[in-house]
């Protein structure tokens, strides 16, 4: 091995952005109905994705934020057709997060972790494996939101909360990054490979250290999704 070779393989790491839309049941835990996940390298090249519905959550309804029920039925049947979606089991799901654990050692992300892992966990999908961990969305709050450039789009597009303050979602992030973007379609696998990764990919980019993009995404030290899982029973 080349000396470039050897420092490009010390120096490389992987990450795993996570995305999910979940179900709504009453007097139930909402829980992941589709399941979302891309491993990708500091230059944004993907090396593994994963797009699927939860088998055993298949008998719930989507949850109703994500719009009227008839339409997300026909969204994700049009994926089903073009062979964007199969179904598989919460095993099937957590081999393939072994997989990639083992493979990659990715630092695990998601635009609000917090409602990601919560939803995992209720679904017994095993991301508590992933020791480091941080949320792009508060890394994204702290860097390119902070932008003059970030405020004068969100004045253009009209990019409010209903509060007035600028909008941080994460459409609307990344299509201040890159303008040929729609808005988000709402699919777990499309939200984390076309949206969250020009996000996490600009961060990177920055004049940030990993550690600072850490730092900058970890929550309060109480924080759920910052414990590990043994230490929630």
């Amino acid at each position: 091995m080349t000396h470039t070779k050897l420092f490009n393989a010390i120096n490389r790491h992987y990450y795993l952005i996570v995305d999910t839309e979940t179900t709504y049941t009453k007097d139930e835990k909402d829980t992941v109905a589709d399941f979302g996940a891309v491993i990708v390298d500091r230059q944004g090249k993907i090396y593994d994705q994963l797009g699927v519905l939860v088998a055993e959550e298949s008998g719930k309804n989507f949850h109703w934020a994500l719009g009227n029920k008839k339409m997300i039925q026909k969204k994700y049947q049009l994926l089903v057709a073009a062979g964007k979606r199969t179904t598989q089991t919460v095993a099937q799901i957590n081999d393939w997060l072994a997989m990639v654990a083992q493979k990659y050692n990715p630092i695990l992300t998601a635009y609000n972790i917090s409602f990601d892992m919560d939803k995992c966990r209720n679904t017994g999908i095993y991301l508590d494996e992933f020791s480091q961990r941080f949320c792009l969305w508060a890394a994204s709050k702290k860097t390119i939101c902070l932008t003059p450039e970030y405020a004068e789009w969100c004045a253009e597009n009209m990019a409010y909360t209903p509060s007035g303050r600028l909008s941080t979602k994460a459409d609307h992030v990344a299509q201040f990054l890159d303008d040929t973007l729609p808005p988000e379609p709402h699919t777990a696998l499309e939200d984390a490979r076309d949206y969250e990764a020009v996000i996490l990919n600009s961060i990177i980019h920055s004049p940030h250290t990993r550690a600072a993009i850490m730092e900058m995404g970890a929550g309060k030290p109480s924080a759920k999704w910052m414990l590990d899982l043994e230490d929630l029973k």
